[in-house]
């Protein structure tokens, strides 16, 4: 059958060959940087006026460690969220007081934060023991600590910690060895806190008291902390519901939270957003400040993420899901 003097073959090539044009203009679109004007919420923090941040983790993208203090010095970022260690496989690779007072110069002043996984213990950590697991499968041998479960089915090479446990708390904070301590030492603005939804895992084991006992957890370090340093800024990322616990918001500073909008490019269901925002007002009712961080690649969508937050009266960064650059936005660069 012929279609408008058309035969079958060459109606189709064209069907297709119009497809295609229409989905590269759609992604043409979508990769265009938006036109609005960007007024971010700006926060105060030791005396900083605190309108962009970023957050770094890893630093194999970088040339040498001399290239990274380079970098992370000149950013023109308000704040930044950095692992303790240039290179996590020994204590050599931590940041020295030099390094970390490089990147926090009076020439470009920062809130830097350390960031410190309290909920999983990491095994590349220099905590760790190999013994601890030795056959790897992903069962704490005989002889590990008390403190130590399984391991993360979903994120191998960290494992679920008893983090109630007074073992993990003192490889956390409270001795000279411990993370806080040495963030301390190092000069850093205050600690990050992640995994702190890991309660929501012995929740779902069936302990009630597990979202009681993380914020124990966290009250005890911030009080420990703001004891050696009052200004020591403690912030917790994800786990925004317990801001319904009694205490838990008079011992923290701000929050971060991840994928409010999307995961990845995928834009979330409206109910998971509303719940999101059901607890990070609690958080803003009480003048803490909340840091979005979301991990789109997409134009439209690092747009949309960036114009959200100014609405919601959060801050936003939009960074790379490996956290190995300090990436700058287009339209959304750091002053």
């Amino acid at each position: 059958m012929w279609v408008g003097g058309l035969s079958p073959r060459v109606f189709i090539s064209i069907v297709v060959v119009s497809l295609v044009v229409l989905v590269a203009l759609l992604v043409a679109v979508s990769l265009q940087p938006s036109s609005k004007e960007y007024n971010p919420v700006e926060y105060g923090m030791l005396n900083l006026a605190v309108d962009d941040f970023s957050y770094c983790l890893q630093y194999d993208e970088f040339s040498s460690r001399a290239d990274a203090v380079s970098q992370l010095s000149s950013s023109e970022y308000d704040l930044l969220i950095l692992d303790a260690y240039y290179s996590c496989s020994h204590e050599e690779g931590r940041w020295t007081a030099n390094e970390i007072a490089s990147m926090n110069s009076s020439s470009s002043p920062k809130v830097l934060l350390c960031y410190v996984s309290i909920g999983e213990a990491e095994d590349y950590r220099t905590y760790w023991n190999q013994n601890w697991d030795a056959d790897d499968d992903g069962v704490p041998d005989a002889g590990a600590p008390e403190w130590l479960d399984e391991e993360n089915a979903e994120w191998e090479g960290n494992y679920k910690v008893k983090y109630w446990l007074p073992g993990w708390q003192q490889v956390i904070f409270g001795s000279v060895d411990s993370y806080v301590d040495k963030a301390l030492l190092q000069g850093f603005s205050g600690v990050y806190l992640d995994l702190i939804d890991a309660y929501e895992y012995y929740e779902q084991k069936g302990d009630p008291t597990a979202g009681q006992r993380m914020v124990d957890f966290v009250s005890a370090l911030s009080h420990y902390s703001k004891s050696k340093n009052p200004n020591f800024l403690v912030v917790p990322q994800n786990g925004e519901a317990l801001a319904t616990y009694p205490g838990y918001l008079d011992r923290i500073d701000g929050i971060g939270r991840e994928d409010i909008l999307y995961t990845g490019d995928l834009r979330n269901s409206q109910s998971e957003i509303d719940d999101a925002e059901k607890y990070l007002s609690m958080f803003q009712s009480a003048n803490k400040f909340v840091l979005e961080v979301e991990y789109p690649t997409w134009n439209s969508r690092i747009d949309a993420c960036y114009e959200y937050a100014a609405e919601q009266g959060y801050l936003c960064s939009v960074c790379p899901i490996d956290l190995d650059t300090i990436q700058v936005n287009d339209g959304y660069e750091p002053d």
